[in-house]
């Protein structure tokens, strides 16, 4: 019977044990088990390249770009979609995570969420449109309230994936399918472990790959960093002293003088041009700073 269930259901033979193991056993065998979660996403490369082509196309056309799942597969798509905000300047509404039952969902489980592919459809109807990105986040790859998602998203027109563990996921409405062999978790079916991890290191290269084709990394600095609390100020001043080659006093008044944007006070200040000046500079060369400093 065992055999018959997805590979996220099934039972590790590795961890038979566990509530036989000391503390530092327990430590040792998770740790071993979460390497398969990295072997995981290098073996799905390919598709994750092909994803984040995507996403990069559909972010730099004005589309949006959402994630939807349930337990948690969605609570790591709204992360994902929360995190690009500050971090790449990003509008909430052009990525966008979606949770099975809702906000509530983030914090407390809500039960038969996940069985509602009515729901999941809605949702997409609400949010997505033609070319629009809707990709799919489900660790069996079967969630009826995903698929219900993702058949609706292709009726409407949009592009869609689907990250899963499972290589017999239902993919008939997935353009892509990001499949990732994390194989049995050390708590049988507990697929916030390996499941979860290898899901959000996909997620981490589908985010960062995608803005980074879209012109929002200078190197590997966060150029398009959005200054909203001290930590993030800090940053953006540390980023105009490195790329621009000034001091933090100067720094600090490139950045009101752009209106807290590090790529315009980087412009102002290398090329000798007033804000609105830089910011066209920086329109002219879509975004790209190295570009623009040219």
């Amino acid at each position: 019977m065992n055999q018959t269930l997805p590979q996220t259901e099934q039972t590790n033979p590795r961890t038979t044990r566990l509530d036989q193991l000391t503390p530092r056993q327990l430590a040792r065998v998770f740790n071993a088990e979460d390497f398969n979660a990295a072997r995981a996403v290098k073996s799905a490369h390919r598709e994750i390249t092909t994803v984040v082509i995507r996403a990069a196309q559909t972010y730099m056309s004005g589309h949006k770009i959402i994630f939807i799942g349930a337990g948690t597969s969605g609570r790591l798509g709204v992360l994902e979609a929360v995190e690009c905000v500050p971090t790449f300047g990003t509008k909430p509404s052009q990525i966008r995570g979606i949770l099975a039952g809702g906000k509530k969902a983030m914090f407390r489980s809500q039960e038969g969420a996940e069985d509602n592919a009515a729901q999941g459809a809605r949702e997409i109807l609400r949010y997505a449109g033609p070319e629009d990105y809707v990709i799919g986040l489900a660790a069996s790859g079967n969630t009826p309230y995903v698929q219900g998602a993702l058949q609706k998203a292709k009726k409407l027109g949009a592009h869609t994936a689907l990250i899963s563990c499972n290589p017999q996921a239902k993919t008939d409405f997935a353009d892509t399918h990001i499949y990732l062999p994390t194989g049995p978790e050390a708590l049988t079916g507990s697929t916030r472990l390996k499941a979860g991890s290898a899901t959000k290191m996909a997620l981490n290269a589908i985010t960062t790959g995608a803005m980074t084709l879209c012109g929002k990394t200078y190197g590997n600095l966060m150029v398009d960093v959005r200054p909203t609390n001290q930590k993030l100020i800090k940053r953006a001043v540390r980023l105009i002293c490195q790329i621009a080659r000034t001091d933090e006093k100067t720094a600090h008044q490139l950045l009101t003088a752009s209106k807290g944007h590090v790529k315009t006070a980087v412009i102002m200040h290398r090329k000798k041009l007033s804000r609105v000046q830089a910011e066209k500079q920086l329109k002219k060369s879509s975004g790209f700073l190295a570009e623009a400093l040219k």
